[in-house]
């Protein structure tokens, strides 16, 4: 009624309303994001402040596998919050930059990441493997990735996340697979899903619990080397 009032009529048994509602809640259609005064978009970021960066994401482009370039993935990367700019580009200009140019990603960073453990931190975590993909870095893709695995666990606890991260999960694991190279010219892709991935961390962390080191401080971000997941293997590329 916020958004299509006028459209919403309430009767003695029922509410007449137009079916698209039921469409969009399905998911069997998507709202239209162009301008004009009926953008159901910005009618609810009215109402409900931070609706349209969830729909806008980059995020959802990528898992359509919709082909982003180096410069649109920098340009979604530029769009972030401050707080994940500041982990993903250098603060100063150099001579007559423009703009800031990229930092590199390392273990701070991926850290930092980590700890905000929100939606934003998982959209940056898409955005530079799409990126590692773009510049064929394997490094990188091997960092975001591990990111990715050590995200979900938290993720799935948010209150934004916690209704449908199985179907969101399931989606990222078929679209962002490891890179296995099986000689240096042979790349096998590998989807690892993440039920395996937490069955496994669940597993660990018993054990850790069970063990003499007590005392010790417990890490719950499992290196993907230890993990033993249920994982589907493609062809190389």
């Amino acid at each position: 009624m916020a958004l299509d009032g006028e459209r919403v009529r309430k009767r003695e048994s029922d509410v007449s309303r137009p079916r698209k509602w039921d469409q969009y809640k399905k998911g069997t259609k998507v709202p239209q994001d162009k301008p004009g005064a009926r953008n159901f978009i910005e009618q609810a970021e009215a109402h409900y402040p931070g609706t349209a960066v969830w729909f806008r994401s980059p995020i959802w482009r990528l898992l359509k596998r919709e082909s982003l370039d180096r410069r649109a993935i920098e340009a979604e990367m530029r769009a972030l919050s401050p707080q994940v700019r500041a982990l993903l580009f250098e603060a100063e200009l150099r001579g007559e930059e423009k703009e800031p140019r990229f930092k590199t990603f390392e273990e701070a960073e991926e850290r930092a990441l980590l700890a905000m453990c929100n939606f934003e931190a998982l959209v940056a975590m898409s955005l530079l493997v799409a990126q590692a993909e773009e510049i064929a870095s394997r490094e990188l893709h091997e960092r975001g990735l591990q990111l990715y695995l050590n995200l979900q666990a938290g993720l799935m606890e948010t209150r934004e996340l916690a209704p449908f991260y199985p179907e969101l999960f399931t989606f990222i694991d078929q679209r962002f697979k490891h890179w296995v190279y099986l000689a240096p010219n042979q790349r096998m892709d590998v989807v690892i899903f993440w039920q395996g991935v937490q069955a496994e961390r669940e597993r660990w962390l018993r054990e850790s619990e069970m063990s003499e080191s007590k005392s010790a401080p417990q890490n719950s971000n499992m290196p993907l080397d230890d993990a033993d997941p249920s994982i589907r293997q493609d062809d190389g590329s």
